[in-house]
């Protein structure tokens, strides 16, 4: 099979947009063969704890991202305009889901560390020979069935 590969540009703030592209994309891959997904989105902070992301953008753009893109913004407009649920309701759900990924972050530092042969379970792709090695370059703690 002769295989073109093709790029979509896809607005990654808007999760409708996304469901629909991803939708697209899975249909056309099993088709058609590879395709690549650009999904356009904005960061609110900077790269890195030594690049807050202020120097090269005004508080006031970034604000405005937040207020008219912001996907999670978007979805609870959504949502109440069309009275799926109250504001009330929507507060107690994000409070419900804030406690819930606490949780799983206080039970995830209290776990211990996976061992090294775990490293490729639930990967698929076999063959590759992938090695994963310690910080010497000479150990190895894992590799690729």
């Amino acid at each position: 099979m002769d295989w073109i590969l093709l790029d979509e540009q896809v607005d990654g703030m808007d999760a409708f947009a996304v469901k629909q592209a991803c939708k697209f994309a899975k249909e056309h891959a099993l088709k058609n063969g590879p395709i690549i997904l650009e999904m356009d989105t904005y960061r609110y902070h900077g790269h890195s704890m030594s690049d807050p992301g202020s120097t090269y953008r005004t508080r006031d753009e970034i604000s405005g991202v937040r207020q008219e893109r912001d996907p999670i913004e978007r979805i609870k407009k959504l949502v109440l305009s069309h009275d799926l649920a109250t504001e009330k309701e929507l507060k107690d759900m994000e409070k419900e889901i804030r406690k819930e990924v606490d949780d799983a972050i206080a039970k995830a530092k209290d776990c211990s560390m996976p061992e090294p042969s775990e490293l490729f379970t639930n990967v698929y792709v076999k063959g590759f020979g992938t090695k994963s090695f310690g910080a010497d370059r000479k150990e190895v703690k894992a590799a690729l069935p």
